[in-house]
């Protein structure tokens, strides 16, 4: 959860055309740290209000405003107003997290939906979340849908970081994305948990999609998909060898991925998948699969 120091921070950042990314640049810091600073995660360090305000050339007002919501923002949980039984159970989860039946942690890990180092994109290994159906054909036109809501008809490519960052809270307020550490994420290259509003970002994908590398593109894409479509699925169950794909979240949020970077109404400017992934900023496998899919649904 984002706190207020973050808020305002985030505020600031926008008003001045300044990613999180450039942010951590100027005050020479990575990114998923000055994250877990706006999000809580880390406590707010000494001088770095000072440091922030300085770096983004804050007025004297501004400044005032920030130190403000950093006096108001807190780095821990505080349990003092729980009744009795509520800080038991929390002081209880904490100590024996280790020991929880492993159909409970299952239960809670099937509220996260995620993408996962080495696993490729249309090609993945791993089951998904069942969700409710939705075939291929409704998901480009969703992706067509939100294509337009960002840019022109005539725009290829599609700028999914600057939606994330910039104008995707227009339409979700207080939508944040949060670029998080490899510490934290460990093998999860992105995360959409259910009931909240945010998507979290391995720090070197986030970079990466900054950065147009064509994979990490297509991983903010798939946890934008899961964004729209599945974070208010707060229970479900892995799909089964009898369950359609159809069904699966991350078949939807593959779908939905390559459609919004290569849009179908596109095709006829690409000589070739080559040509597409270039112009698309994506990888050429994700292209080829795009290709064959469009060309196999008479596109």
């Amino acid at each position: 959860m984002i706190t207020p120091f973050g808020i305002a921070t985030r505020k600031l950042r926008l008003d001045k055309g300044l990613r999180l990314l450039d942010l951590a640049s100027l005050l020479n810091l990575s990114s998923s740290f000055v994250s877990a600073v706006e999000t809580g995660k880390r406590p707010i360090p000494s001088g770095y209000v000072q440091s922030v305000c300085e770096v983004m050339k804050l007025t004297p007002d501004e400044a005032v405003e920030l130190q403000k919501a950093a006096d108001r923002s807190r780095s821990a949980v505080d349990v003092d107003g729980l009744r009795g039984p509520q800080r038991e159970l929390v002081a209880a989860f904490a100590r024996q997290l280790d020991e929880l039946p492993p159909e409970l942690l299952e239960e809670i890990k099937q509220k996260v939906f995620k993408s996962t180092t080495g696993e490729t994109p249309f090609r993945r290994r791993r089951k998904g979340l069942m969700v409710a159906p939705a075939s291929t054909k409704a998901l480009w036109t969703f992706a067509e849908q939100v294509r337009a809501t960002f840019v022109n008809s005539d725009e290829i490519y599609f700028p999914i970081m600057d939606v994330l960052e910039f104008r995707l809270q227009r339409f979700f307020d207080g939508f944040y994305v949060d670029p998080c550490s490899k510490e934290e994420m460990g093998s999860e290259e992105g995360l959409v948990i259910a009931g909240e509003n945010c998507i979290k970002l391995r720090e070197d994908v986030y970079e990466g999609a900054w950065n147009d590398i064509g994979r990490d593109r297509f991983t903010a894409c798939h946890e934008f998909g899961h964004f729209l479509m599945h974070r208010q699925i707060t229970m479900a169950r892995v799909r089964d060898d009898a369950s359609p794909i159809y069904c699966d979240a991350e078949w939807q949020a593959d779908t939905f991925a390559g459609a919004l970077l290569m849009s179908a109404n596109h095709l006829p400017e690409f000589p070739t998948s080559d040509a597409a992934a270039i112009k698309c900023g994506m990888t050429p496998m994700a292209a080829t699969v795009m290709w064959s899919k469009y060309k196999k649904e008479g596109v």
